[in-house]
């Protein structure tokens, strides 16, 4: 068969626009499937996006609506315990003087015929509750006092505590102890109680001493001997009074 140049040329055409139709044909249907596929993995993102949806609701509602639950507290609260003594010393420096009025006059502190002082000592309870809130024991002691024997042993000089009667040395000490509450100068206290002799914040305690001054009619100067004698040795007697308040707490 033989094709004439314009048979030919519409051949060639015809196979040219074969050739066109098929390629337009195949990248259609290339993006065709690529839609396809697109569509296909928006569905399945979409499908486990709902999933995880369901399962989360499905978790709230059960916390809702259908669970056990215990729970329990407990709380406690304290303060510290009242102790309450809050004195840090005792003074009884002004018991003994140097002067006497215008009639003595030492270089020392000195007792003479004649001459009497007093001094107060206290132990205060000051607390926020009225009385201490744990058990105690509570001291007074007089270790450290001395006196000589020509001093203790002089009728002439009498102490005095408080109001009570005037007496010999042995009996102040006595007195100053029982302020504890006992005889031995120590006492056990419970919480909720204070010292016999410091019940009150007010409570002060007076200590007096005397040396009394031999006058006509008193009958006192067969004393006077002994007196002289005391104030010419060469190493001169002393007295000391020395008081220790001690509040201890006990377990």
């Amino acid at each position: 068969m033989v094709l004439t140049v314009p048979a030919l040329s519409e051949w060639r055409t015809a196979c040219s626009v074969e050739r066109r139709g098929a390629f337009l044909t195949t990248g259609n249907a290339r993006k065709k499937g690529e839609k396809r596929t697109m569509r296909k993995n928006k569905m399945m993102r979409a499908a486990s996006g709902l999933l995880v949806a369901v399962l989360l609701s499905t978790c709230a509602i059960s916390g809702t609506f259908a669970k056990y639950t215990t729970s329990v507290s407990s709380s406690d609260k304290a303060r510290v315990a009242t102790w309450g003594f809050t004195q840090t010393s005792i003074s009884l420096t002004d018991l003994f003087k140097t002067t006497y009025d215008k009639n003595v006059l030492g270089t020392a502190d000195v007792i003479a015929p004649g001459t009497t002082n007093s001094a107060t000592f206290t132990f205060k309870y000051d607390g926020q509750e009225t009385a201490p809130e744990v058990a105690y024991t509570f001291k007074v002691d007089t270790t450290g006092s001395t006196i000589a024997e020509d001093i203790k042993n002089n009728p002439n000089i009498v102490w005095q505590l408080d109001n009570g009667p005037e007496g010999d040395w042995d009996t102040l000490l006595a007195n100053i102890k029982n302020l504890s509450g006992d005889a031995t100068g120590e006492k056990t206290y419970q919480p909720g109680q204070l010292p016999t002799g410091f019940t009150a914040a007010d409570d002060v305690h007076t200590i007096t001493w005397n040396w009394k001054f031999e006058t006509e009619g008193t009958g006192m100067n067969a004393q006077d001997v002994k007196d002289t004698a005391m104030g010419n040795k060469v190493k001169l007697d002393e007295v000391t009074l020395k008081i220790t308040v001690t509040a201890t707490q006990i377990d």
